[in-house]
């Protein structure tokens, strides 16, 4: 595949999308517009054979961006956003399907529309192919999305959502996304590879742009503090934390993935990851089933480069209920 790609500048949709939805009413609600419109990734990844790892690396890229320099999207590259999203809607779907996947995004549109739009940039049609037929399944009333169903040659529901889990396993195994969404970022002008030891530089930079950056952190700290407590998870996050003797100091987002993507020695097996923050940085933890007909609800803290779990929990099926979406709209 050619690195010379014409791409259509992504961007005005989510700077209208920030205008219409930021209020203006607290720092995080405020939207200042484009202030950093440069992606910045290290050169170890740029040149590293297996694509996934530039890939990656923009992912943390966007990660950075949202939790250290605390931009909100539209202030930073929309052509990142594009890549996460596109990247967390084929791992997400692989790994647990199209139901489990919209369990968690359905309500997200930026995540839908910047998925979208990243498959489409990246010109990866048959991978759009089924992202459009998923979407317009789930969003369509059930009458309609039967008769959607079996218009593509599916007898219901149930069973075009299966077909087209099975239609991206196939089409990743021949032709996987990372691939062209490497070519893809190689091919944008705002592309900028650095050094792995000017990363942090980078970073540091971007952040002194965000003059609401400190009050963004105060909020978000307040934000999580006030919240924190209600949301299912945070007893068992704590718990595992506890086990751990780590600090726990809130919760990040989860989505479904392979177990075996954070930890090389666990079953190989979906599983509903969340990310802690701690006090000494983020840490994966794992919520998943094991077993069919006396199952366990488990629930695993990852330390990366570890072969065991450093927390493990038993949850009631309620518990883990609560915890992960479910499928069912």
């Amino acid at each position: 595949m050619s690195e010379t790609l014409v791409i259509a500048e992504p961007g005005s949709w989510l700077t209208e999308h920030q205008r219409a939805r930021c209020t203006g009413g607290t720092p995080l609600a405020t939207f200042q517009g484009m202030l950093a419109d440069d992606i910045v990734l290290p050169q170890s990844a740029a040149v590293h054979p297996d694509p996934m790892q530039l890939v990656q690396a923009c992912n943390a890229w966007v990660e950075a961006m949202t939790g250290q320099a605390f931009l909100i999207a539209g202030e930073f590259a929309p052509e990142a956003l594009a890549s996460y999203y596109a990247h967390d809607y084929v791992e997400q779907a692989k790994a647990g399907g199209h139901g489990p996947y919209f369990a968690v995004r359905r309500s997200d549109e930026l995540a839908l529309k910047c998925a979208r739009a990243g498959l489409k940039s990246m010109l990866a049609d048959p991978h759009l192919e089924i992202y459009d037929l998923a979407l317009r399944l789930d969003r369509a009333p059930a009458k309609t999305a039967r008769k959607l169903a079996r218009q593509n040659g599916y007898r219901n529901l149930a069973a075009a959502l299966k077909g087209l889990d099975q239609k991206l396993i196939a089409l990743e195994a021949a032709e996987p996304l990372a691939a062209r969404q490497k070519a893809w970022l190689k091919s944008l002008r705002k592309l900028k590879i650095v050094p792995d030891g000017q990363m942090s530089a980078q970073l540091v930079r971007i952040a002194g742009l965000n003059r609401l950056r400190e009050a963004r952190i105060e909020e978000a700290a307040r934000i999580a503090a006030a919240q924190g407590r209600e949301h299912p998870a945070f007893a068992a996050a704590k718990a595992l934390c506890d086990m751990a003797g780590l600090r726990f100091a809130g919760l990040g987002a989860g989505a479904f993935g392979r177990m075996r993507s954070i930890w090389p020695e666990g079953p190989d097996r979906a599983a509903f990851i969340i990310r802690l923050e701690t006090h000494r940085g983020p840490r994966p933890a794992a919520f998943y089933r094991e077993g069919r007909l006396f199952g366990s609800w488990l629930a695993v803290l990852l330390e990366p480069g570890q072969p065991l779990p450093i927390g493990s929990l038993k949850l009631s099926k309620a518990e883990y209920a609560a915890i992960v979406p479910s499928a069912s709209r």
